[in-house]
């Protein structure tokens, strides 16, 4: 096992300071393809029981500290993701068409909740790439490994004038608001000429129409409210009934819950069914071009055959840290320190590659506190804004007198930057991890375990 670390070795560098908590132990193809886990102070704690043993039922019930996943394909994970943004896309969408139809209540209730315009399309799948951020290895890295946000792009794929969710989405629960809003503005015209306008002072976003006599403004910010909260206790709730249902286990899907979404993460060992052996070439390459100096030329062979007896890799023993036989007393992963941090950057690979290789992928989802203006690209705020739907007269004087009645909409400021949430967001990516080092984002220890 890789908590029991390596022998000791002379460093002529300033040393990093690790202290692992939760680390990729090793992948094994047997019985079926998994990767192993590890929580440092659950084996502590096993240690020090076993320690005090006096048969081996004693021993027996000392606990767990080792915790096997089986893989998923990397298209599954994929899957997972694509679900974890069609649940977003769900609570935003549902939560602007909410606010609208309170807003322009009752005449929005007739027309849309009567004619359901959702288009109901599905989420794109997310873009696959390999999360690496400073704060997974230690900062004498900095600047070193090539950073990689992630890309979970929880928003709309576009955003339109009409809704994407059904309308039983957004209408379910809804009142009609006979509340009178507003009185329409009325312009007397003879011919092409204007005699005068009966109207107030209430500024809308066409100056061609008459500006309302009188508009309960105050009214149209509490009805966007009362949406906010309707968001954020019920469709709040349902975003993440979908998310346990986007995540849930499956034939194809094997995560493992570390702690809880919302604390910790849930994590899936996630490969492929086809090598690309040169494309870790070309990451060693790449390891010995940006670490520099004795990585330049050493990096590719230590990726391919580890600290064997041979001249090339013998410069690299002293760029590692020193080990003892014990975790209980060693924080240091094993290894060429650098070069394995550099593994985070790796791209998904059949098992056994991972086992040849020593790091492993994952997929990875954690839920969040948040808060936040949606929509939240700056794009797309024009097609989302906060509008009533109000209307001003011009009337040409002739006999009979024609009414024209035109659009007057009336731009309710105050949720001009979006509509405010505060509230929980799950996000996902994928991440990669060297034997022995610590997995990003997690903490206490997983819920369950595969037994094989």
């Amino acid at each position: 096992m890789l908590l029991m670390g390596h022998a000791t070795a002379a460093t002529t560098e300033k040393a990093p300071k690790y202290d692992r908590q939760n680390i990729y132990d090793t992948s094994s193809s047997r019985p079926v393809p998994h990767a192993s886990f590890m929580s440092v102070e659950k084996f502590k704690q096993y240690k020090s029981c076993a320690a005090k043993a006096k048969n081996d039922k004693d021993k027996a019930g000392c606990g767990k500290y080792q915790y096997n996943v089986p893989y998923s394909f990397r298209d599954e994970t994929l899957r997972v993701g694509k679900d974890i943004r069609q649940a977003w896309q769900r609570f935003e969408d549902r939560y602007y068409w909410r606010a609208m139809l309170n807003l322009n209540s009752p005449f929005m209730n007739l027309s849309h909740c009567t004619i359901d315009f959702g288009q109901n399309q599905e989420a794109a799948k997310p873009e696959f790439i390999v999360n690496t951020e400073d704060s997974m290895y230690p900062k004498e890295l900095a600047g070193k490994i090539p950073r990689q946000d992630i890309k979970d792009e929880l928003n709309m794929d576009s955003y339109s004038i009409l809704p994407n969710v059904p309308n039983t989405d957004y209408c379910a629960g809804a009142k009609l608001d006979l509340t009178l809003m507003y009185l329409p503005g009325t312009c007397f015209y003879l011919g092409s000429a204007k005699l005068f306008c009966i109207e107030g002072d209430q500024e809308t976003l066409n100056p061609l129409a008459p500006r309302p006599i009188a508009f309960q403004y105050g009214e149209a910010v509490n009805r966007i409210k009362a949406a906010t909260l309707t968001a954020e206790k019920l469709y709040q709730a349902d975003y993440q009934k979908d998310i346990l249902e986007a995540i849930k286990p499956t034939a194809k899907f094997s995560p493992l819950l570390w702690d809880t979404l919302l604390t910790g993460a849930l994590v899936a060992p996630t490969q492929t069914l086809k090598p690309d052996l040169l494309g870790l070439a070309q990451k060693g390459k790449d390891a010995g071009t940006r670490l520099g100096g004795v990585f330049a030329a050493t990096a590719p062979v230590y990726y391919a055959q580890g600290l064997t007896g041979n001249a090339v890799t013998l410069p690299l023993r002293v760029h590692t840290l020193p080990a003892l036989t014990d975790v209980l007393a060693n924080p240091n992963p094993p290894g060429v320190w650098k070069l394995e941090e550099f593994k985070r950057t790796f791209p998904p690979q059949p098992s056994p590659v991972y086992e040849r290789f020593g790091y492993t992928n994952l997929f990875s989802a954690w839920t969040r506190p948040t808060v936040k203006l949606l929509p939240e690209a700056a794009a797309a705020k024009p097609l989302r804004q906060m509008i009533y739907m109000a209307t001003g007269n011009n009337v040409s004087i002739q006999i009979p007198p024609v009414v024209v009645p035109l659009p007057a909409p009336v731009l309710i400021k105050e949720f001009a930057a979006g509509l405010p949430y505060a509230g929980l967001q799950t996000h996902f990516t994928w991440q990669s991890v060297p034997e022995g080092y610590e997995v990003p984002r997690v903490s206490g220890v997983p819920l369950i375990d595969y037994l094989f």
